[in-house]
């Protein structure tokens, strides 16, 4: 068989480009749609079935079928037809890694992005800032004046330091006050370090965020300070030193 004229044959594998382009974008599109009402139908049976409960975002999990539900600082996992849940973590058995707490790290450190470097105790580093380490912190507890007092080893390393204020006795408290007094003082970073040796601050009230801090803790499930979070999400309960921190945030 005599092959076609080039031109003629090069206009025809245009055209069929053209025609496997719309195809593959309409099947894009119709999945897309499909995927969209999908993630409504499942909002609105969870909103009928569990009242109450914050809808912050609905979204396909790793796996066919199953849904992620992620409610303020929590995530679920949801069926289709939102008849089976579950709350636990969601392992990659090839990787063996827990697909659960990446996420839940991420979500947790976006809540606290949120509330902005200017409603925090900052600590600069002098040399060029390479990490962060973000810290709910109270006054009153022993192990995060231990870890203040190792501050200047991670300013050291470049490591910038955000404290976010917890009053482990609840607002209102006397260690609520303590903290507004370092918040409004005239050297909040100094009073912080004044406050956390057992030393004087002096009283002041003005506006400030730390019940914005609560509200965060709260929704992330806080248990206890400190609670360190590092700039992927993870988080370390309780009292690290100061150089297994660092050994941690190298790695």
């Amino acid at each position: 068989m005599a092959s076609l004229p080039t031109k003629l044959a090069t206009k025809l594998l245009a055209s069929l480009l053209l025609v496997v382009a719309g195809f593959v974008a309409s099947v894009s599109t119709a999945s897309s749609e499909n995927t969209d009402q999908v993630l409504k139908n499942i909002e609105s049976l969870i909103a009928a079935r569990f009242q109450g409960l914050e809808i912050t975002k609905i979204s396909p999990s790793p796996v066919k079928g199953i849904y992620e539900w992620v409610s303020g600082g929590q995530i679920f996992y949801i069926s289709e037809d939102a008849n089976h849940l579950f709350n636990g973590a969601l392992i990659d058995t090839i990787t063996r890694s827990d697909l659960t707490a990446a996420r839940v790290g991420k979500i947790h450190i976006g809540l606290i992005n949120d509330i902005g470097d200017h409603n925090m105790l900052i600590y600069e580093p002098q040399k060029p800032i390479n990490k962060t380490v973000t810290v709910f912190t109270d006054t009153s507890c022993p192990y995060c004046s231990q870890l203040h007092s190792e501050i200047d080893e991670l300013l050291g390393e470049g490591i910038r330091v955000r404290y976010l204020m917890f009053p482990r006795a609840g607002l209102g408290s006397e260690t609520h006050k303590e903290l507004e007094s370092v918040w409004c003082a005239n050297d909040p970073l100094a009073a912080m370090t004044s406050a956390k040796a057992g030393g004087w601050v002096d009283h002041a009230t003005c506006k400030n965020p730390i019940e914005s801090h609560v509200a965060v803790a709260n929704a992330i499930g806080l248990r206890g300070t400190p609670l360190i979070y590092l700039d992927d999400g993870q988080s370390i309960a309780g009292y690290r030193p100061a150089k297994d921190l660092i050994a941690l945030i190298k790695e």
